[in-house]
């Protein structure tokens, strides 16, 4: 009010005084203060609705169409992100907030209202504007999208939520007339509260630090969360939530502390290096199981990978047959051949020389603990793509030649139950 009463001794014949006092004089005396204040009112909301039209008719038309000719990474993202929107905005509120001093100074109580709301409208638009450059910043650098990207959204995002509490303390103390130690004070006695309110956030803080140091994800990775059971692609790591797109193209949205709080499966690794691992196994019925004789011989010559192989045997056979009785063939450790075995020994060949399969990763087929089933062998090795479809493809045709192929070794599959 001082300040109202200053400017009402130092401004005297201005515009303004005489239109107060062209009121005073041509309006009855009842309305001559209403009057007053709703003219001069209207006057500034005029002032504010042609400076406003200006900044987005002109001023932000121009820099549109100087944009386009311009490839400056900066100043594209500007227009992107509405910075200069937000900066034009703060055009008309600023100077009709260095106007009302000068229109309202005849009147101390509105001079005060108005000069807390054009206050309190300028803090606002400040704010939006600075959290616009800090988002310009952070998609410009995120980019790479490298694991530094996570710690950047994450420092973003804490900047964003400081602007805003920073600027509702402001604003508080405003419109409360009160002293920033008194509010602080009083975030000490409900502090914690306050930590209740933005548990989220500060765990998010912690885990977007945690993920960015150690580099275990980043955005694009190709991740699961059993916990959830999701598995997908992130495509977003902020300050609370984290964003994976599933396979079925919806997306879910997980509490960014629980990348590091629970198990999660990170695909990545296994994409860049072109391979993914094949897993599985067959279940053979025991009682298919038979020593290696002549007529399983017979079968298994027509098997190209076996041929050298089979030769040798059937030469032991022949050997054996002098006496005109069929022994079952011995190994060279004088251990009995198997149907079974002699399947591993062409599956561990045909793995090895399929150009699907990578060579430079283990290639194994080894038999598992027996169930109530039968007997599984598993087959382990690794496609020599991370493409899901071919790798899919891939699997698909391994155990389709080698369930075509188990009736040459007169072994019989069994189906397993689903429990």
């Amino acid at each position: 009010m001082n300040d109202a009463v200053n400017l009402k001794l130092e401004n005297q014949n201005t515009i303004i005084d005489q239109l107060h006092y062209f009121i005073a004089d041509n309006f009855p005396d009842g309305t001559v203060l209403f009057f007053q204040i709703f003219v001069k009112a209207l006057l500034l909301l005029s002032i504010f609705i042609i400076l406003d039209l200006f900044q987005r008719k002109i001023l932000i038309r121009l820099i549109r169409k100087w944009v386009p000719k311009t490839k400056n990474i900066w100043i594209n993202t500007f227009i992107k992100k509405d910075v200069f929107t937000s900066f034009f905005h703060l055009l008309p509120l600023g100077i009709c907030y260095c106007l009302v001093p000068l229109i309202f100074y005849h009147h101390p109580q509105s001079f005060h209202i108005l000069d807390l709301i054009f206050s309190i409208l300028l803090l606002i638009f400040l704010s939006k504007f600075f959290i616009h450059v800090i988002d310009v910043y952070t998609e410009i650098k995120s980019k790479d999208q490298s694991y530094r990207t996570v710690a950047l959204k994450t420092f973003s995002e804490l900047f964003k939520l400081l602007i805003i509490l920073f600027t509702c303390f402001i604003v508080v103390s405003i419109l409360f007339n009160l002293s920033s130690a008194k509010i602080f004070a009083f975030l000490g006695a409900i502090m914690a509260v306050i930590l209740l309110i933005f548990k989220d956030p500060i765990l998010g803080f912690v885990a977007g630090l945690n993920i960015a140091n150690s580099k275990q994800i980043k955005v694009g990775d190709w991740i699961s969360v059993p916990k959830y059971g999701l598995d997908g692609n992130v495509k977003d790591i902020n300050l609370v939530t984290t964003k994976i797109q599933n396979s079925d193209k919806t997306v879910s949205t997980i509490p960014t502390y629980d990348l590091i709080a629970t198990e999660v499966k990170n695909y990545e690794i296994m994409r860049s290096s072109n391979t993914r691992r094949i897993k599985r196994s067959l279940t053979f019925n025991f009682k298919s199981f038979k020593l290696l004789d002549e007529s399983i011989l017979n079968n298994l010559t027509k098997i190209e990978l076996l041929s050298s192989y089979l030769q040798k045997k059937e030469k032991e056979i022949k050997d054996q047959n002098s006496t005109d009785f069929v022994y079952p063939i011995l190994d060279e450790d004088n251990d009995y051949i198997t149907n079974i075995g002699v399947f591993r020994y062409y599956t561990q060949l045909y793995l090895e020389n399929n150009p699907r399969i990578s060579k430079k990763d283990t290639i194994m087929v080894r038999q598992l603990e027996p169930t109530i089933y039968g007997q599984p062998v598993e087959v382990y090795c690794f496609s020599s793509t991370s493409d899901w479809k071919m790798y899919e493809d891939t699997q698909a045709l391994l155990f389709e030649h080698l369930i075509a192929v188990t009736h040459l070794f007169q072994l019989e599959l069994t189906l397993v139950s689903p429990s």
